[in-house]
């Protein structure tokens, strides 16, 4: 029973706190597989059916992403292979709106209505458009005159027709040429910027602080000017190299181109060098949407170990509250996990709401007051990088409110390429329990360095840093003193 409470709340908090291969069968019909990457763009795999005469065609693919990167366009005839082949493309993007319409009406008849108050109805002119611009539409009617017409006073304007070279949405034409007639079933691949996926990790601490439920969840972002209906989804999760070409932002896009709660809900494997998760079921991802989904079950009671560091290279007056745990099966887990934000929780144990807390935490992006009535507490997040399979994983989630820190420079000597240095740093509990802070000493890389005398024991955890560890009962003091000669 309290498995199944522990993976309801771990969905709950996470819906609160955020918001090629091997060949396949051909298949009649409209279908779509879209795989997503880290970078914001992605691969979309689209079939449909398309009717070729014999001989030369012009041929009108619509509905592409409006993001699309024309020179990405591949293009398979699937049920007769060899006897299509393309022979020139042009992508037609100058979409329908205000703007391309009063500039391909420059010089020509238009009509307009201008807006009347009162008892006043309002007037009709027509005349030439000679400009529009600046908020403002310049006419020069019947008689010769010139007349501005500001966009505020306009009711409608009314036009011919719809001029020749814009298009209601984004599309391919393709000059083809077919050795057969009929419908063919066929399959177009491009890629398309402004669709990105990340992951997000929701973890709670248990009462003893050493362990956390972990559930993880997929955000997808499409603001790449296509809907995808009930698309196959893949994301791929690695550092996939593009090559970027300098380009002035007016040639961006190109003007035409001559081309040749049960089981999981994304299953994972290794790809190459990346990891791809495939949902196990078809999804619809409209345009300008934001979609979640979980895709990886709860992991529950991961074991974790609560750290306290002190690193005055990076702060010298506070300690960092860190959380360890390791990437394993035997843990729950043991997948690739993709790089994204780790928002902690802990549950207040006195079941009501807690007042706020004073201290210093990397605090959310955003948290909704649903969370309180769970009884959990946001205590602070992190960002992981992709993390393979039996790693481990660290969480600096904060900084410790009541362990202060007092460091001294206490005495230095420097000589022809030597440098002596006595160091003090006092470390102060004012828990009502005892506590180990680690306290890390860096050297620069550059340097032979040497600790000639200490009052606490060390280790060299690397050619740079010296790790002290520091033992403190409860409400009390304790102070790490040493020397050090550092030569190059």
């Amino acid at each position: 029973m309290e498995t199944k409470i522990s993976k309801s709340i771990l969905t709950i908090l996470f819906l609160s706190s955020c918001l090629f291969a091997a060949k396949e069968p051909v298949s009649e019909g409209n279908s779509v597989a879209v795989t997503v990457y880290n970078d914001n763009f992605a691969v979309v795999k689209e079939r449909r059916p398309i009717v070729f005469d014999k001989g030369l065609n012009t041929i009108r693919f619509t509905d592409v992403a409006s993001s699309i990167d024309p020179t990405s366009v591949s293009f398979q005839c699937l049920s007769a292979p060899g006897k299509i082949a393309i022979l020139e493309q042009n992508y037609e993007y100058d979409l329908v709106n205000t703007f391309s319409l009063m500039n391909r009406y420059i010089d020509k008849e238009i009509n307009i209505s201008i807006k009347g108050s009162g008892a006043d109805k309002g007037t009709e002119v027509a005349g030439t458009l000679l400009a529009a611009r600046d908020n403002n539409l310049i006419l020069k009617n019947d008689n010769g005159q010139l007349e501005i017409i500001s966009e505020g006073s306009v009711r409608n304007i009314s036009l011919a027709q719809l001029p020749e070279g814009l298009v209601t949405r984004p599309t391919l034409i393709w000059l083809a040429q077919s050795e057969t007639a009929g419908s063919q079933q066929c399959q177009v691949t491009y890629t398309t910027a402004n669709i990105s996926w990340k992951a997000d990790y929701s973890a709670i601490l248990n009462a003893a602080e050493n362990a956390l439920d972990i559930s993880g969840w997929v955000t997808i972002d499409n603001q790449s000017g296509a809907a995808y209906k009930d698309a196959t989804v893949k994301l791929i999760a690695g550092d996939v190299r593009r090559v970027e070409e300098p380009r002035p932002q007016e040639m961006m896009k190109m003007r035409g181109m001559v081309a040749g709660a049960g089981a999981p809900a994304f299953e994972e494997k290794s790809f190459m060098d990346y990891h791809i998760y495939t949902l196990q079921r078809p999804s619809t991802i409209n345009n300008n949407q934001t979609k979640q989904i979980e895709f990886i079950t709860p992991a529950l009671n991961v074991p974790a170990k609560k750290i306290y560091l002190y690193e005055r290279s990076k702060n010298d007056k506070k300690v960092q509250v860190k959380f360890e745990f390791e990437n394993k099966k035997e843990n729950g887990l043991g997948i690739a996990l993709p790089k994204g934000k780790v928002r902690v929780f802990k549950k207040d144990t006195d079941g009501m709401l807690a007042p706020l807390e004073t201290g210093r935490l990397k605090r959310p992006s955003g948290i909704v007051d649903a969370l309180s009535l769970t009884g959990l507490e946001f205590v602070g997040e992190d960002l992981i990088d992709h993390t393979p399979k039996n790693e481990k994983l660290s969480l600096y989630i904060g900084d410790a409110f009541d362990i202060a820190v007092e460091y001294k420079l206490i005495d230095s000597k420097v000589a022809t390429r030597t440098r002596w240095e006595k160091h003090s740093i006092e470390l102060r509990n004012r828990k009502d329990s005892p506590v180990t802070v680690f306290v890390d000493e860096k050297f620069p890389a550059w340097v032979n360095w040497k600790i000639e005398e200490s009052n606490k024991p060390y280790v060299k955890k690397d050619a740079a840093t010296a790790r002290f560890t520091v033992d403190i009962a409860a409400d009390s003091n304790a102070t790490v003193e040493y020397s050090v000669t550092q030569r190059w």
